[in-house]
C-alpha cells in the first residue's frame, strides 16, 4: 500500500507583488511554489486548530 496522501488541485487568485515573490523565493531556494503553499496553509490551519469543526 502507498502512505502517501492523495493531493487534490486548488485554484485561487493571489496579487501579482505576491506571486512575483514567491516565484522569487522559489527559484532562489530551488524549493516548489506548491511546497512553500502547502507549508502556509498547514500552518494557518494549526495557528487556527481551536475553530476548526470536528
Amino acid at each position: 500500500m502507498n502512505d502517501v496522501p492523495r493531493l487534490a488541485s486548488v485554484v485561487f487568485r493571489l496579487s501579482r507583488e505576491k506571486l512575483g515573490a514567491l516565484k522569487d523565493l522559489s527559484r532562489s531556494t530551488r524549493i516548489r511554489q506548491s511546497e512553500y503553499l502547502r507549508e502556509a496553509i498547514s500552518d494557518l490551519l494549526d495557528k487556527y486548530e481551536d475553530r476548526l469543526v470536528d
